[in-house]
């Protein structure tokens, strides 16, 4: 691979701090969005970005039958598996309290 270089700054994002890659630099690496990159620090004077293997992200299966949530909230009810409490619960605000 040819040895690019490139200039960027350091910016802060959140409480973090991050650099922005370039197209090139990118598309060489072949790395797409929400990849895994190893970071490692080389001779304590420079930076390796290393890409990791590409893993797929599996999606869980939702079920939207609706004839059959029913019998799934009895089945997780019998389990023990009660549904969580409502996050808002206890919470109020101006349009609540008018009516």
């Amino acid at each position: 691979m040819p040895h690019i270089i490139m200039h960027t700054t350091l910016r802060k994002i959140g409480n973090s701090r991050g650099v922005l890659l370039t197209k090139e630099i990118i598309d060489k690496l072949n790395i797409v969005d929400g990849q895994e990159i190893e970071v490692s620090l080389n001779d304590e004077s420079s930076i390796v970005l290393k890409p990791t293997q590409l893993r797929k992200k599996k999606r869980p299966i939702l079920n939207l039958d609706l004839s059959t949530w029913e019998a799934q909230f009895k089945s997780a009810i019998e389990k023990g598996e009660m549904p969580e409490t409502d996050v808002f619960e206890g919470m109020a605000n101006k349009f609540d309290k008018s009516w």
